[in-house]
């Protein structure tokens, strides 16, 4: 039998065995029996359903427990344990240990008190049984009370595991976002550099062999020389056109635009402090000018005002690429906004999202603020380049 369950069914049975013990020793109810014993009944009731989480009215209502016992004694001239075993099993659950044991101190020396007329003996043995009942019910709340914040705890940590998951993924795509990026960027700046410099001086280097093999020409050997020279290197400098346009990526103009959001999102955090991550999808296709104005635009205005209004320290940007549209999502962990009234700022945002076909909803929760925006990769039926 489960322990709780235990204490519930002596709780009943006592009250069950105080109405029969106290109902017996009249042979006629009169009004103020039958009230004192329906008062003792409902203040022992509403304790237990309804004063268990109100410190103050359950304290009251025990002592108006003791009340109603002593009352009951001095009409009957009779006194059973049985009164007092639901008011022990109450003060057990009590929070502040001090009250808690002064309220049993109370309780025995009443029972005792009422007693030991009869007999000392009976007295000690019954205040006795009170008193295990009391360390009996005090262990079971203590357990119960163990096995409810073990299971609290158990609750947090798989919240706290969930959340912990959540944020590796969010990381990893991060990562694999930033990663390709600056592979794209390394790869364009690589093959720039090669063109500027190697590119650049064997073009200079097959200038200057032409004009040297036209000087030459009444010497047959170093003319053939310098011609075999001249078309060497022509061909190294068209191996190396070849390498670089194999080495810049194809799909460095998608990402052109987004290059200039993470320099954005840079600024602002050397600007601001504010940790900012921005995650982008791998299958992005080319914005238009328009298009990315107003990309750029709503994720300026959204720091803006999570730096400003939020008072944020954490912001999360996330620009993901579908096969026919584009969603922003801007949430940080400021104070929020319990009442979104639209300034000047989320206006210009709904403007410009307006004006690519798009639609913007702005959303408060107690751990954040998000601003999410979605346009189609068509406008108005054009395909936009």
């Amino acid at each position: 039998m489960d322990k709780s369950k235990l204490i519930l069914y002596i709780r009943y049975i006592s009250l069950f065995l105080v109405l029969i013990d106290y109902s017996s020793y009249f042979n006629m109810l009169s009004l103020s029996v039958v009230t004192v014993l329906l008062l003792f009944f409902i203040n022992n009731q509403l304790r237990f359903f309804n004063l268990q989480k109100h410190k103050i009215q359950n304290y009251i209502s025990i002592f108006l427990e003791i009340f109603i016992v002593l009352t009951m004694y001095k009409l009957s001239d009779h006194f059973t344990i049985f009164y007092l075993i639901p008011i022990i099993i109450d003060i057990s659950s009590l929070t502040i240990d001090k009250l808690k044991y002064a309220l049993i101190f109370i309780i025995l020396s009443i029972s005792i008190l009422l007693q030991i007329e009869s007999s000392i003996i009976v007295a000690v043995e019954n205040s006795s049984i009170l008193l295990i009942v009391f360390l009996l019910s005090d262990y079971i709340y203590n357990q119960s009370l163990s096995k409810l914040n073990y299971q609290n705890l158990y609750d947090k940590l798989r919240i706290s595991e969930d959340n912990l998951k959540k944020a590796n993924k969010e990381l990893e795509i991060y990562a694999s976002s930033i990663e390709e990026l600056t592979i794209l960027k390394e790869r364009n700046r690589i093959s720039r550099e090669i063109h500027d410099s190697v590119g650049h001086a064997l073009s200079t280097t097959i200038i200057q062999l032409g004009a040297l093999e036209k000087l030459l020409k009444k010497d047959e050997d170093l003319f053939e020389l310098v011609h075999e020279l001249r078309e060497f290197v022509n061909k190294s400098y068209i191996d190396v056109r070849n390498a670089v346009s194999k080495l810049k990526p194809t799909e460095y103009e998608k990402y052109q635009n987004l290059f200039k959001i993470e320099e954005l999102i840079k600024q602002f955090e050397k600007l601001s402090n504010v940790d900012v991550k921005c995650t982008i999808s791998k299958n992005t296709w080319p914005l238009s000018s328009i298009q990315f104005s107003s990309v750029y635009r709503i994720i300026q205005e959204s720091l803006s005002n999570s730096l400003k209004h939020g008072h944020a320290s954490k912001i999360k940007v996330f620009i993901t690429f579908n096969n026919d549209s584009c969603t922003i999502s801007i949430k940080d962990n400021g104070i929020g906004c319990e009442n979104i009234k639209k300034g000047n700022g989320l206006n210009s945002i709904s403007e410009r999202i307006m004006e690519i076909d798009g639609d913007i909803k702005f959303v408060n929760t107690d751990d954040r603020f998000l601003v999410q925006g979605n346009f189609p990769k068509y406008i108005r039926g054009d395909f936009i380049e």
